[in-house]
């Protein structure tokens, strides 16, 4: 039977036993939009949710009985009778996010929409069990710094390097071969007793930027992950677009196996340093200020500058995205080099230039994967 994580959330979140919802599709319109604008009044939602007063009241009223809603009341009142303003009540709820990273595991606890804490453990070693045990003694370990229960978590979201296959599988790099091809969402659900929602790492990632990013303020963009390998994501309206069999944005695909070590990675980029010396280097000590001093650091840039160039073109060219993002481990030092290299396929047309987006460096710097996959449950069911 195909595994539904709605089928395993708790039942002191649902509205209804019956349908397994956690939230209506009003219900979901009013808390995303009170999400995005914390201390709006009531009487402000009727026109953008398109709801009669009677009904948005009866609403806001349910939500609130359910302790999903905080009531406050502003210092000014304009004229008529008294609006509250509403937030959302952070510890109604709490998510896991959880990111899978060859050498690194991190874990995102987040309230309703509010990041808490965070963690990383290491990854390292060939089973999967032990590892799904490491994951299970760290989120108890999260947990506890915020005095909670398991009760309390509404779902987990899973974010894992590589390329999505069939349900909640995975064709991971070599160093994650044991997180390959296995539906792993049924098996981290069992490990942690709660329900569990699954995604590509470099998606995920872009979600973040785009909630609490530099895409906050933009429908649409690319977001470039340099993590071991070299994927990314598509954010399209705000949201993630993940395509037919959920690999949109897997620029890898770009490059054929005789240009995979041109590719701008950063595991090809660890075998060139350690190649140059750096024997025992990890992801993790790339992050140095003086990086772009190294042996090498100079030399790798300009080799995978046209592959970098080619991934830029490629997304201007079939996606057209506002705003480009390069994220994942990638150090502001190198992304700043690659931009100020970037170079446009942009002849003038009758003199003309044709618009291109911008690009940045990512905000989301400590643990964006496992952000974003906090945020999965949340809007697979109330958001």
């Amino acid at each position: 039977m195909k595994y539904d994580p709605l089928n395993h959330v708790a039942a002191h979140f649902l509205r209804d036993t019956q349908s397994m919802r956690v939230a209506s599709r009003n219900e979901r319109d009013l808390l995303r939009l009170i999400w995005k604008s914390p201390g709006i009044e009531r009487s402000d939602l009727t026109e953008p949710l398109d709801l009669t007063q009677q009904s948005l009241h009866r609403i806001v009223a349910r939500l609130h009985e359910r302790g999903m809603l905080i009531f406050s009341h502003p210092e000014t009142r304009r004229p008529g009778p008294p609006s509250p303003e509403l937030t959302l009540r952070k510890d109604w709820c709490l998510t896991l996010g959880i990111s899978v990273n060859v050498g690194s595991i991190g874990l995102c606890l987040m309230g309703f929409g509010e990041p808490l804490e965070k963690m990383e453990i290491q990854q390292a070693g060939s089973s999967l069990s032990a590892e799904m045990q490491r994951i299970e003694a760290a989120v108890e370990e999260l947990l506890a710094r915020r005095s909670a229960k398991r009760r309390d978590v509404l779902g987990v979201g899973l974010a894992v390097a590589g390329h999505r296959m069939l349900e909640t599988a995975f064709n991971c790099p070599l160093p994650l071969a044991h997180w390959s091809l296995i539906d792993l969402a049924p098996l981290l659900g069992e490990q942690l007793g709660l329900p569990v929602w699954a995604d590509n790492v470099a998606r995920t990632a872009a979600l973040a930027e785009a909630i609490f990013g530099v895409g906050r303020d933009v429908a649409d963009f690319a977001y470039i992950a340099h993590l071991h390998g070299y994927g990314g994501g598509l954010v399209s309206g705000g949201m993630p677009f993940r395509g037919n069999f959920g690999n949109a944005g897997e620029f890898s695909v770009l490059f054929g196996r005789q240009d995979y070590e041109e590719r701008p990675a950063l595991g090809v980029l660890l075998e060139h340093l350690r190649a140059k010396g750096r024997s025992n280097l990890t992801l993790r000590d790339l992050k140095n200020d003086d990086l772009m001093d190294w042996d090498g650091v100079g030399e790798w840039i300009d080799r995978v500058t046209p592959a970098h160039n080619r991934a830029i073109n490629a997304i201007c060219a079939i996606f057209d995205p506002a705003l480009i993002v390069l994220g994942g481990e990638l150090p502001h030092s190198l992304a700043r080099m690659l931009i100020e290299r970037t170079e446009f396929n942009n002849l003038p047309r009758h003199g003309v230039l044709r618009d291109v987006p911008r690009l940045a460096v990512a905000q989301i710097i400590d643990a964006p994967g496992a952000i974003g996959a906090a945020l999965i449950p949340l809007f697979e069911t109330v958001l």
